[in-house]
């Protein structure tokens, strides 16, 4: 019973105070060897392939560092491991007492591990989308990956690293990406993390993503399934019910980190995104002379993700999905795909749960 004495969970905290872990997702460069069918980046960013200097990336590590509290780093692409000067990066990010993380396609030479070994890293995660090499290359198109990415995730192991692999989920690969867990288990990686194809990007064009139907029954399958302890396996809820928001609400949820400026995406050209589903549009600043100058175009990230839906307008769940993620409301590429009817509402589709019930807090990626 409630305050008023009424049948309902009581709110015991206003969301947006959930804690939350402050990262930098820092684009060394967006050169990559692969043009995956489900990546956000883009192609035509890829081939842009522009590089940052290792002074930028530090001016920018700087700045969050003391601006905002910062503290993990993740180094994407592209593809990071094509950086010239990755070690450096690496070596001058645990200086400022950042945790950081490398995600890499796995398709980089073996002197990459010398040049960040598991003493300087705390995490290489890797993209995987199958344990079955037909479905991976349906994805990734490069007939060699599968066999390179799964050899350097069996050589980080052996070297020590923790080990952690990524795999987005759409209709190309539902049916056969829960064949990692028994897969990866068996490797000794230590962390599985399941995400949801967006419409941003090459995932627009190339890919289908599970309906919201079709992402809560993967979600449920998931969940019944017989849990694997030697393995910890996250996923996005995404899509719930709505009389079962106040359960993700106490495992942690924080509503949409974009609208908190929690984990900026700083590319080389200096543009900066509150998030990856916007990044199709206008970037809400540029990191210029070591500090964020703010975009002033009306249409840009910004206003998008501070948008309110008008049909959160009087919502009575407000208080646990916090108006979920605003780009089925904004982003064209959703148009007809999903629109939110109070009966099933969104969730932010970058945020993870462990499947099988609470695990002991990970330092490094508990909300990713």
């Amino acid at each position: 019973m409630n305050a008023l004495g009424l049948g309902m969970p009581t709110v015991r905290r206003p969301l947006y105070t959930q804690a939350t872990e402050r990262f930098v997702f820092l684009y060394p460069t967006t050169a990559c060897q692969l043009r995956c069918h489900h990546c956000y980046v883009g192609t035509s960013r890829l081939n842009e392939a522009n590089t940052m200097s290792v002074a930028q990336a530090v001016a920018v590590m700087d700045y969050f560092k003391v601006t905002a509290g910062h503290d993990k780093l993740y180094l994407l692409g592209g593809e990071p491991t094509l950086h010239p000067q990755l070690g450096e990066i690496v070596a001058a990010a645990r200086q400022r007492g950042y945790q950081v993380t490398i995600s890499s396609n796995g398709e980089f030479a073996d002197d990459v591990f010398d040049a960040v070994p598991p003493g300087v890293l705390n995490s290489f995660n890797f993209s995987l989308e199958s344990a079955d090499p037909v479905v991976h290359r349906k994805i990734r198109g490069n007939p060699r990956n599968w066999a390179t990415v799964v050899a350097h995730i069996e050589e980080a192991v052996r070297r020590g690293y923790q080990v952690r692999v990524m795999c987005t989920v759409s209709h190309a690969n539902a049916e056969h990406a829960v064949d990692l867990i028994p897969f990866l288990a068996e490797r000794g990686v230590h962390t599985l993390s399941f995400h949801n194809l967006g419409k941003t990007g090459n995932g627009a064009r190339f890919l289908e993503p599970l309906k919201p139907e079709e992402w809560m029954r993967w979600c449920a399958d998931l969940e019944a399934m017989t849990p694997e302890r030697r393995l910890a396996v996250y996923y996005p809820p995404t899509f719930v019910p709505a009389e079962q928001q106040a359960q993700w609400f106490e495992r942690g949820y924080p509503g949409c980190p974009a609208r908190t400026l929690d984990r900026p995406h700083v590319y080389p050209d200096g543009s900066v995104y509150a998030c990856p589903v916007f990044m199709d549009g206008h970037p809400f600043a540029t990191f210029r002379d070591g500090r964020l100058v703010l975009n002033t175009d009306p249409d840009n990230e910004l206003n998008s993700y501070l948008h309110a839906d008008p049909i959160c307008t009087g919502c009575a769940h407000t208080g646990t999905c916090g108006g979920g993620c605003p780009a089925y409301s904004q982003i064209p590429a959703y148009d007809g795909w999903y629109s939110c009817d109070r009966s099933t509402t969104p969730l932010c589709i970058l945020w993870t749960v462990s499947a099988w019930g609470p695990r002991p807090a990970d330092a490094l990626h508990a909300l990713r």
